[in-house]
C-alpha cells in the first residue's frame, strides 16, 4: 500500500493540520537527525523560487538563499517541512521556548542514545502512567538549529 492509499479523505472544509516547517541553517546536517535518526524519509528538496511565499510568511531578507525539503512518515505524507537559509544567520531560539514539535516515535530511549552521539542538548526524561495501563515516556532535545523537539513514546504495563 502506497501513502496515497493511507490517508483518509477529509472534506475541504476540515480543519488540517498540514505540516510545521523549521527553519534550519545547514539542510543536510539536518536530514541526518530528521532522517537517518528520526525516521522521517524525504520527499522532496528544492531551491526557492526568489518570489517564494517562505520569503514573506518568515520574513526572510531577499539576499537570503532557500532551500525547501518535504518529509513524510509511513502514514502522514509532507508531515514535516525543513527550509534551509542560507546567507544570513538564524538567531537561536531563547527561553522560555515558544514552540516545540511533538514526535510519537518506538523508543525515546534508542533514539535519544543516537541524539547524545551527536553532543547535543537533551532535557532529562519524564515517564508517567495513565489508564488503563500505559507507560508513557517523554524526553526533549535541541536539534542543531535550537529546535525543541519532543518525543514520546507508549508501552502497556503487563
Amino acid at each position: 500500500m502506497d501513502n496515497k492509499e493511507k490517508q483518509v479523505s477529509l472534506p475541504e472544509t476540515a480543519l488540517h493540520l498540514k505540516r510545521p516547517c523549521l527553519a534550519v541553517s545547514d539542510l543536510d546536517r539536518a536530514l541526518k537527525i530528521y532522517c537517518d535518526i528520526l525516521g522521517f524519509r524525504l520527499d522532496y528538496r528544492s531551491a526557492a523560487d526568489a518570489d517564494s511565499y517562505l520569503y514573506t510568511v518568515f520574513k526572510f531578507p531577499p539576499h537570503a538563499q532557500l532551500a525547501f525539503a518535504a518529509l513524510s512518515t509511513e502514514y502522514e505524507p509532507r508531515s514535516l517541512a525543513l527550509t534551509e537559509v542560507k546567507g544570513i544567520e538564524l538567531p537561536p531560539p531563547s527561553p522560555p521556548y515558544r514552540q516545540g514539535t511533538v514526535l510519537r516515535v518506538p523508543e525515546v530511549a534508542s533514539i535519544i542514545a543516537q541524539i547524545r552521539q551527536l553532543g547535543l542538548e537533551v532535557v532529562r526524561a519524564n515517564t508517567f502512567t495513565a489508564p488503563p495501563n500505559l507507560i508513557f515516556t517523554e524526553q526533549a532535545f535541541h536539534d542543531y538549529d535550537g529546535h525543541l523537539i519532543i518525543l514520546y513514546d507508549v508501552k502497556t504495563e503487563n
